[in-house]
């Protein structure tokens, strides 16, 4: 029994322990994060000046001032990299837009905020323009992921100015084609008055109340030769 005890206490010391995984720290994980960020954000800067087609990782490191290796620390690939541009840089944007929005429940103020919002954070982040842009060809699931996103912030937008007696000849479930509409409308706004692949300035005063205009009357105008139902 003694010697039987023995080879068994021989075997449990010979046997592989399990490596136990070392958990981050949150600081670690903060640094982590934040490093991913600066990748990002240089990628960003890199495709507003060269396109998405001339985005290669040492631009985007030598950007950022991180070592190449590092690069596959937080992404597997190039194309890896661009499919979570928009998705983070163009979030930032959305959140910045719906808070300039957050109070509005009229259709006109909706869209004079919306409009400025968009124009003054493209003027601050001139590189979005292009992100967003080559994202249909370079990066297309984000592109839609984004354009969704856009959407149905839009739509909760509307529906609040629905539910304010505005926008009354609309269904909720029409809500979602009309944002569509009017961000179409904007894109071309941003088409007109980009320049270089950037936008430098609000456009003049007279061309957003023209805008303005068009909303007034395509959407809150006379309605009275639709049939209603």
């Amino acid at each position: 029994m003694a010697i039987g005890k023995v080879k068994e206490a021989q075997a449990e010391m010979a046997a592989p322990k399990p490596v136990r995984k070392r958990t981050r720290s949150l600081s670690q994980e903060l640094r982590n994060q934040a490093t991913r960020m600066k990748l990002l954000e240089a990628a960003g800067r890199v495709i507003g000046k060269y396109g998405y087609a001339n985005c290669t990782i040492s631009r985007v490191t030598a950007r950022a001032k991180i070592a190449h290796g590092t690069f596959y620390l937080h992404f597997q690939s190039q194309q890896h990299l661009f499919d979570n541009i928009l998705p983070v840089l163009g979030s930032r944007m959305l959140l910045f837009i719906g808070d300039a929005l957050r109070d509005s429940d009229d259709v006109l103020d909706l869209e004079r905020r919306g409009f400025a919002a968009t124009f003054a954070y493209l003027v601050e982040h001139p590189y979005m323009v292009r992100v967003t842009e080559e994202a249909a060809f370079f990066a297309p699931e984000a592109y839609r992921q984004h354009i969704d996103d856009m959407v149905a912030g839009y739509a909760r937008s509307l529906l609040r100015s629905r539910i304010g007696t505005q926008l009354e000849d609309f269904r909720p479930d029409e809500l979602p084609m009309l944002a569509h509409l009017l961000i179409g409308a904007r894109f071309q706004m941003l088409w007109q008055y980009r320049r270089e692949n950037k936008i430098d300035a609000m456009p003049p005063a007279d061309i957003v109340e023209t805008y303005i205009k068009f909303i007034s009357h395509g959407i809150l105008g006379d309605r009275s030769g639709i049939a209603r139902r």
